[in-house]
């Protein structure tokens, strides 16, 4: 397996990203579930916090990085299909990808402000502290603040994460089975580092 994706198969690192990705996703949603229903302790809290935010912000990196992949290095065509489900196939990455671009940044955004105060700290993973703009030419530009960033940012955080990626994700699943045990096809054998 060569590290760049061929007609037929997905390279190393396409295939690294896709379940680097997975993994932190995964991370991300328990450490936040964790918080909310099962945490008992401020300590608790702070410890789940800081990781989902840690993970968010490597996801942002790990997203960027992957998005550059994708458009430098065409995925393989899947034959398999029907046009009509390549098309809802692509449909569904485009959204995938867009959300995993949103999440973090709503993240960031909806405590940008709350940080950037001095009501509180995220230290990436534990090590140093995340650093806050206050003063970005952007905000400046477009006459809007931190402040009022934050409620809309993180309504949108809440509502993409907790409805709408949940659902693309279980879907983006059941689909993945449903080639491997109903049609019985090499889709979800491409993105594992078996041979297909």
């Amino acid at each position: 397996m060569g590290i760049k994706n061929t007609a037929t198969d997905y390279g190393s690192i396409a295939k690294w990203f896709h379940w680097l990705t997975a993994l932190l996703f995964l991370v991300s949603y328990c450490a936040i579930y964790y918080r909310e229903w099962i945490a008992k302790s401020d300590f608790e809290s702070w410890l789940t916090i800081q990781l989902h935010l840690s993970v968010g912000i490597s996801l942002a990196g790990i997203v960027s990085l992957r998005i550059i992949w994708r458009i430098l290095n065409r995925p393989p065509k899947n034959d398999v299909i029907s046009g009509r489900q390549q098309q809802l196939a692509r449909l569904v990455h485009f959204g995938l990808y867009s959300m995993m671009f949103i999440m973090p940044l709503s993240g960031y955004l909806s405590i940008a402000n709350y940080l950037s105060s001095g009501k509180g700290q995220i230290d990436y993973f534990f090590i140093y502290p995340i650093t806050m703009f206050e003063n970005v030419e952007l905000f400046n530009f477009i006459g809007i603040t931190l402040e009022q960033l934050e409620q809309p940012a993180e309504l949108i955080h809440e509502v993409i994460g907790r409805w709408i990626l949940s659902t693309f994700i279980v879907g983006h699943i059941a689909a993945a089975l449903y080639h491997h045990f109903i049609n019985k096809d090499n889709t979800l054998i491409r993105m594992t580092f078996q041979k297909s």
